[in-house]
């Protein structure tokens, strides 16, 4: 890693885990660079609590101008999460008296785990209903009380309710590999229905979440699928870090290594437990569910950690123009994920090969009939 990069896993290190490795000098620019790295993977909330932890340290160096815009980004991301936090628990709150069961994914509630919730950065709301009769009336509710519909996704019903945007998932989490879907939805099913339930407080409300093992694993099955789609991220990592330190001692590892083992996610998950160790400074005691060695593999994947390259599989859509021909929308873009999906495959080849083409599928559905 480079030094922008060290102090930037310093820093992040430092406002989340409490780290305090020296930070090494930079110029101006590179300390742009390193603020536009953390926008970049939404953490600069946090690393920003690291520079203040560090304030009076002698590198800890940029210029008011660089600081005020950090700032003012920050405290942006609080009002947000404020409102966003506000929000959402008084839509859990209505949603628990019409007894539609909402459970609430990743976002906020993982929020509540960092020791500064407004200073975990979050988008959607993900609202999960475990059965078809209530996530109906729940749909129902959400025509009439939000804006902006948007069925345009078969798997999930978003709009907009009091200027946040609200998304129910049919799905906790999806493989594209149909068999291994399967598994994973008898997983999640089997897990909500006969295992107690498990709650956050969000502004007073009592609010559902996946119960701990499930959520970790729901967790591993994420990363591993905006992985092998975009490469990772950090946000994502931190919270998988802080999810093992707050939350960890709840999991049932026993049970957690069995779904592993039936999902064939052993390789990812040893990944993500390696990157959490090279990028966070984990112990390998603190992860129960690496059970394969670092190899060199892991370095490219920490040269890639850092290259956002807006690579999304919706930058290579395929459209058809005037004439018959189809057309890509970004050929360089379509190239990296070929490469990117070569160099996961060894990782979870059932599930590379099938996210490749399920990405390239919804990508052919632009070209208009």
């Amino acid at each position: 890693m480079d030094i922008i990069q060290r102090n930037l896993f310093r820093l992040l290190r430092s406002g989340t885990f409490g780290d305090n490795s020296k930070i090494e000098p930079m110029s101006e620019w590179k300390w742009n660079c390193l603020y536009g790295i953390s926008v970049a993977h939404g953490v600069s909330a946090l690393v920003y609590d690291g520079i203040w932890k560090r304030k009076n340290e002698f590198f800890i160096n940029f210029s008011d101008c660089l600081r005020s815009k950090w700032e003012k980004h920050v405290s942006d991301i609080e009002q947000h999460n404020i409102h966003a936090t506000a929000t959402v628990a008084a839509l859990v709150d209505e949603m628990n008296k019409e007894q539609f069961r909402p459970i609430l994914l990743k976002g906020i509630p993982f929020a509540s785990i960092y020791d500064n919730p407004l200073h975990r950065q979050s988008s959607d709301t993900d609202i999960y209903f475990p059965y078809m009769p209530q996530a109906k009336k729940a749909a129902v509710w959400a025509k009439n009380k939000g804006m902006n519909i948007d069925e345009s996704t078969k798997h999930s019903l978003k709009y907009i309710y009091d200027g946040i945007l609200i998304d129910h998932k049919k799905y906790m989490q999806r493989l594209t590999n149909p068999m291994l879907n399967r598994k994973l939805q008898q997983i999640i099913n089997s897990e909500i229905r006969c295992c107690d339930s498990a709650y956050v407080r969000l502004n007073g409300v009592k609010t559902e979440v996946p119960p701990p093992t499930l959520n970790l694993l729901l967790m591993l099955v994420r990363t591993a699928r905006y992985i092998l789609s975009n490469g990772a991220s950090l946000k994502q990592i931190a919270d998988l870090g802080m999810f093992l330190r707050k939350v960890g001692d709840k999991v049932d590892y026993v049970k957690l290594d069995k779904w592993i083992s039936s999902l064939s996610l052993g390789q990812m998950a040893s990944l993500e437990g390696h990157l959490l160790i090279e990028l966070l400074m984990f112990t390998e005691d603190e992860i129960p569910f690496i059970h394969h060695k670092k190899d060199n593999s892991i370095d490219n994947m920490l040269d890639n950690i850092l290259l956002m390259r807006g690579t999304q599989s919706v930058d290579w859509h395929f459209s058809q123009g005037k004439n018959i021909f189809i057309s890509n929308s970004n050929s360089g873009a379509m190239m990296w994920h070929i490469r990117h999906s070569g160099k996961l495959f060894r990782f979870y080849p059932s599930e590379t090969m099938t996210n490749f083409f399920s990405s390239f599928a919804n990508s052919l559905s632009h070209i208009e009939e």
